[in-house]
């Protein structure tokens, strides 16, 4: 019965949400029997989340403003050790603080300082101790190696965080790697972007969806720039449209507001370049201005609607 199948959907969403959240059955049912105490703790874990990310703020800013008052006068070794090994030190402490529940909230801002440090070291290590060469190889190696770092920490702790830079470090890996091949600009917008969207949509369906706009963010938008300067002044051009309405679909089918900005976005730049590009010249430019102002209040109006009836309606009647 759609009644029956509605609250076993909702028991898996809240069984989801507590394995990511570390959440007890006594805290849950605490929760629902009294509101007032669980809103008084949420308020509590909020204050001592923006605490902890202030405090990895201001480390990370002291770490910044001592390398930059001593690096001229540091030796090749000495950089290598404050900025690699403060980013290692940094990653310790956020595995250890992952496994403490007293100091769980700290570990998301310890990991973000360590993604920061880690590959500065490492590329500081390749410059003050390399021979010359390219530098992309440098980075390749490093993006490579945080990769695969954050990816084993993500299967060890299972926090969105490392996921987020597993996937961060693997995006940035095979755009290097396929420069280094001399692939075009084009074709590496498109495949790392269809990667980065398909990925997002096999996180959005995971208790990690919080960080699945991010990718169909950036995804979105660097397939649509590959794509548009693939066909861009060919016959095939009018297929950027079909491609960005596509992208509005995909965004009803996926619930995603994220996507249909990006398509929004794309659809609105392409006629404002469209109609520069014919008719900037032509005596009916002014009337052509107005009625592309007319088209963009009109898809606009036609954005908010979808996303309104659709999008969260939808993501509503599928909670």
């Amino acid at each position: 019965m759609p009644g029956i199948d509605a609250r076993l959907r909702a028991l898996e969403d809240i069984a989801a949400l507590a394995r990511q959240h570390h959440l007890s059955a006594d805290e849950i049912t605490a929760a629902i029997a009294h509101p007032a105490a669980a809103r008084e703790s949420r308020s509590h874990a909020v204050l001592v989340r923006v605490l902890g990310f202030l405090g990895g703020t201001f480390v990370f800013a002291g770490i910044g403003v001592f390398i930059a008052l001593q690096w001229s006068q540091m030796n090749s070794a000495a950089r290598i050790v404050v900025t690699l090994g403060s980013g290692v030190a940094a990653f310790a402490l956020a595995i250890i603080a992952s496994r403490e529940a007293r100091f769980e909230k700290v570990a998301t801002p310890l990991l973000l300082v360590a993604a920061a440090l880690e590959p500065t070291g490492m590329l500081v290590a390749f410059q003050e101790l390399g021979s010359g060469g390219d530098w992309r190889v440098a980075g390749l190696i490093t993006s490579g190696a945080m990769a695969v770092q954050f990816a084993a920490t993500f299967s060890s702790v299972r926090r969105s965080t490392p996921l987020f830079m597993a996937l961060l470090f693997a995006t940035l890996f095979w755009w290097t790697a396929l420069d280094l091949l001399d692939v075009a600009s084009k074709v590496i917008a498109l495949v790392v972007g269809g990667s980065m969207l398909f990925g997002a949509i096999g996180v959005d369906r995971t208790p990690h969806r919080d960080i699945a706009p991010v990718s169909y963010l950036f995804g979105a938008a660097a397939f649509l720039f590959g794509f548009f300067d693939l066909v861009e002044h060919t016959p095939f051009e009018i297929a950027f449209v079909a491609i960005a309405a596509g992208f509005v679909y995909l965004s009803v089918v996926l619930h995603t507001r994220t996507l249909l900005f990006v398509a929004t976005l794309a659809l609105i730049a392409y006629t404002g370049w469209f109609t520069e590009e014919h008719f900037a010249t032509s005596v009916g430019w002014p009337i052509a201005l107005i009625a592309f102002g007319i088209f963009m209040i009109g898809l606009s109006a036609l954005a908010f609607r979808i996303d309104r009836d659709y999008v969260r309606g939808g993501a509503q009647a599928n909670s």
